[in-house]
């Protein structure tokens, strides 16, 4: 597997179908907080919010586009926790108290599923770490 320095390299490696569903992915994330930068982490963009990572892609030929909820590096997780934040959508899939996955089939299914997408990064990103 190529190993990735920057979003650009990341973006033209997609096939066109994931390349739409992560630019439109990408564009709500980036557009969810002024002070969010993006980056390479696990060979997939990330978001960093106050130095430490809380938003990465999980993107692999032929499986769904993932999007990892996390807290960084420091702050310990809980695989059995209560999660940090309520999920009213059921779009989250809880791996421990401060990290959750969410799946998008396609660009079909990223569109249904834009707002409720919108508020969870939004609250997310209004959790200190």
């Amino acid at each position: 597997m190529k190993k990735y320095t920057t979003i650009n390299e990341f973006m033209s490696a997609l096939d066109e179908e994931q390349k739409e569903q992560v630019a439109f992915l990408r564009a709500i994330i980036t557009g969810a907080h002024p002070e969010l930068s993006e980056h390479i982490k696990w060979n997939s963009p990330s978001y960093v919010l106050a130095g430490s990572d809380r938003i990465t892609f999980s993107v692999r030929p032929k499986y769904p586009v993932a999007i990892v909820l996390h807290m960084g590096a420091t702050r310990p997780e809980d695989k059995n926790g209560t999660p940090i934040m309520d999920d009213s959508s059921g779009l989250i899939e809880w791996k421990s108290d401060t990290r959750g996955v969410i799946s998008f089939a396609d660009l079909n299914d990223s569109k249904a599923k834009a707002s409720q997408f919108t508020a969870i990064i939004d609250r997310w990103l209004k959790i200190s770490t």
